[in-house]
């Protein structure tokens, strides 16, 4: 099915370049890639609309991001990636009931993100936007990775 998200990621830390990856997950226990982000900081499983984002370390567990479109941030509970944003400090999410092994974005004490349409969209469907979780959303809830994806340039 041409369109998904790519099988072979590989997660790194949020440093250089890379795609922002949505995962969802618990622990140890199971994993899947379901998608990317846009340039706009918007949720898709259609690989050929990612984005590479730049990430910035600043210490151990803060950095900020940026895609094409312009810094991102979370705008009341919206991912957004613009330009006139104001750079925002992220940071990485420090409990075990992430993902093992997987660096996740934290904003403030929440890091879990859905979105109010489909949760995962399909590779069919347009982008749409993400947020942090609300918990009335249906479907699955994700983290957001960095990930770089074999044979896609990362640069």
């Amino acid at each position: 099915m041409a369109g998904l998200a790519a099988a072979a990621v590989e997660y790194v830390g949020f440093n250089g370049t890379g795609q922002i990856r949505t995962v969802w997950g618990y622990g140890d226990q199971y994993r899947a890639d379901l998608g990317c982000l846009t340039a706009a900081g918007l949720w898709t499983a259609d690989d050929s609309r990612c984005d590479i984002f730049d990430a910035v370390r600043f210490n151990a567990s803060t950095f900020t991001l940026a895609s094409s479109a312009g810094p991102c941030r979370v705008l009341g509970a919206e991912f957004t990636c613009a330009k006139g944003n104001e750079g925002y400090y992220f940071g990485l999410w420090p409990w075990g009931n992430s993902i093992a092994g997987v660096e996740c974005l934290r904003w403030g004490q929440y890091g879990l993100m859905a979105s109010s349409g489909r949760n995962p969209p399909l590779a069919t469907d347009p982008p749409q936007e993400i947020h942090l979780t609300s918990y009335i959303e249906e479907g699955k809830y994700v983290w957001l990775a960095f990930g770089k994806v074999e044979g896609v340039s990362n640069h």
